[in-house]
C-alpha cells in the first residue's frame, strides 16, 4: 500500500506538469519551520495554515521582481499563462500525500 501511495502523488505531479522536487522542497521548508519554532518554544501552525502563509509570502516575493525575465525564459509576457502551475488546493493535496509516504 505504501508503494502505491508513493506512486499516486508522483503520478499526479506528472499529470499536472509539476516537478516532484518542488513538493519535496516545500515539505522540507515546513519541516525546517517546525524544527525552528519548536526549538524556540513556540506553537507551530498546522501544515494547512502554514501553507497559506507560505503561499502569501511567495506571491509577495514574485511581485518584487523588477527586472524583466531572461531571454527565452518560459515565464514571461509571451507565455501562454502567467498564473500558477497548479492550484493552491491541488498543491496542498500533493504535499499531504507526499508527507504521508
Amino acid at each position: 500500500m505504501q508503494q502505491q501511495s508513493n506512486n499516486d502523488w508522483r503520478d499526479r505531479c506528472r499529470a499536472l506538469g509539476l516537478d516532484i522536487q518542488e513538493v519535496k522542497a516545500v515539505s522540507r521548508r515546513y519541516d525546517m519551520y517546525r524544527s525552528y519554532t519548536d526549538a524556540q518554544g513556540g506553537d507551530t501552525l498546522s501544515l494547512e495554515r502554514w501553507y497559506k502563509w507560505y503561499r502569501i509570502e511567495k506571491l509577495s516575493e514574485g511581485h518584487a521582481l523588477l527586472t524583466p525575465p531572461e531571454q527565452a525564459c518560459s515565464v514571461g509576457p509571451d507565455a501562454g499563462s502567467s498564473g500558477p502551475v497548479v492550484s493552491e488546493s491541488d498543491f496542498l493535496q500533493l504535499l499531504r500525500a507526499y508527507r504521508q509516504t
